[in-house]
């Protein structure tokens, strides 16, 4: 779940958007997470203010740039108070260019990686396939692809014990499924996505740019 909260989406379709095309916003995943199972109850104290209602939210900051084959972006994100944060990227490139009749068809690749967690390595990675077309200032768009994460807890670094202790590793491939919805105002500009992975996620973006 965490590997899903971290994925570096732009909230925003895959599609090509020219080299002036520059944009700069803020947006948050919120994933659905289990208070009440033993993993959150061993890793988070009691009284925290990580989550909400049972879901849990990391706002970051996202960057969009436009290039003549596709377009690149980039995100970060820190904990308050702590020196732990994720940063990623994405890097979209069109397949099926859209008309004013005809959706565009594009690719994506993206990775994110979470810092400053001695004992927890996590990285992840995502390859999907978008569909979008737009409506005057509506932007509908749905896609499908695969989410590998890559985790690994080393307990022996903070319990020393006479016996080693091998590192924890868990590799997941997970499927996602998105839709979502770009509204493209004079300014600013709004998304919103709902993603079926490991878990139900619901990311928004608001941004400004050209």
């Amino acid at each position: 779940m965490v590997g899903q909260g971290i994925f570096p989406t732009p909230v925003e379709p895959a599609r090509a958007t020219g080299v002036l095309r520059f944009n700069v916003g803020i947006a948050a995943t919120l994933v659905a997470i289990d208070t009440n199972d033993p993993y959150y109850r061993h890793a988070v104290r009691a009284k925290n203010d990580f989550t909400h209602n049972g879901y849990a939210a990391l706002p970051r900051l996202v960057v969009t740039k436009g290039f003549s084959a596709g377009t690149v972006s980039g995100s970060y994100a820190k904990i308050n108070n702590s020196g732990i944060a994720t940063w990623g990227g994405a890097l979209d490139i069109p397949v099926i260019r859209g008309t004013i009749a005809t959706p565009e068809i594009a690719l994506r690749a993206s990775y994110a990686t979470l810092t400053g967690v001695d004992v927890y390595k996590l990285k992840t990675y995502g390859a999907e396939a978008f569909i979008s077309k737009g409506f005057g200032p509506l932007t509908p768009y749905a896609a499908i692809g695969r989410q590998r994460i890559n985790a690994r807890g080393d307990l022996s670094s903070r319990v020393p014990t006479t016996v080693a202790v091998p590192p924890l590793r868990d590799n997941s491939d997970i499927n996602r499924v998105t839709v979502g919805l770009r509204i493209s105002l004079l300014v600013p500009k709004l998304a919103v996505e709902v993603t079926q992975g490991e878990v139900r996620s619901y990311a928004a973006k608001i941004s400004v740019g050209f």
